[in-house]
């Protein structure tokens, strides 16, 4: 029953991609992409689509998952403990699925030659901490009024901890693509780290109470 459980959740994940899409996504899409095919066409010939893609697929993933339920499974007659459930196995989807996909692709790289060890590392942990960050707080169908109930005490800080995470997506983005010796190395991951460890922790330790909320259509529906 686990089992088939989780083949849900892996066949949900792929249909988020085409669930309650809108402008603003579609914008982020284009931007993505846009950046994609520049930084993998247009600087050089040590440059390579695949290495390209990880941080971007990881971005759009983060951002095209909501935390909220499709509203039918708030219909169905689950237990909000069921629900919480399902919310906790999709975080495991939505981190695993764009890791092991940059994992495939940048060991790949590596064994061309076109990346270094210190890009994989900053690869991954980009690409660990926007699919973290994102898959908790990131949920485009919620009204205002109600995301700011549901964050609990991340509630005033949720903008700009995505806004963070774009910024620092994107710069990571475009510091990958270029060949990193062992000092840059240290540099960039430790003020990564400076930025983004914080961020971690605290939306780590929120993550009970925002799923606990997320599963209870009491609260959703008196929005």
């Amino acid at each position: 029953m686990r089992e088939k459980q989780n083949w849900q959740v892996i066949k949900d994940y792929f249909l988020g991609f085409f669930r309650d899409f809108n402008p603003m996504r579609l914008s982020l899409l284009i931007v993505w992409l846009y950046l994609w095919v520049m930084f993998s066409f247009g600087f050089g010939p040590k440059q390579n689509w695949l290495m390209a893609m990880p941080i971007p697929f990881a971005m759009l993933s983060g951002i095209f998952h909501n935390v909220s339920l499709p509203f039918m499974m708030y219909l169905v007659p689950f237990s909000r403990e069921q629900r919480e459930a399902y919310i906790r196995r999709y975080l495991y989807v939505k981190v695993s699925i764009p890791m092991l996909f940059a994992g495939l692709c940048d060991i790949a790289e590596v064994f061309w030659g076109h990346m270094s060890a210190y890009g994989l590392v900053l690869q991954l942990v980009t690409v660990f901490s926007v699919t973290y960050i994102c898959g908790i707080l990131c949920d485009g169908v919620m009204r205002e009024a109600a995301g700011r109930k549901v964050y609990g005490n991340l509630k005033s800080f949720v903008g700009a901890i995505l806004a963070v995470c774009q910024i620092c997506t994107a710069a990571l983005f475009a510091i990958c693509m270029n060949p990193i010796n062992v000092v840059e190395f240290w540099v960039i991951f430790l003020i990564e780290m400076a930025v983004m460890l914080p961020i971690l922790v605290g939306v780590g330790r929120e993550w009970k109470t925002i799923r606990r909320n997320f599963a209870d259509y009491e609260m959703l529906s008196s929005m």
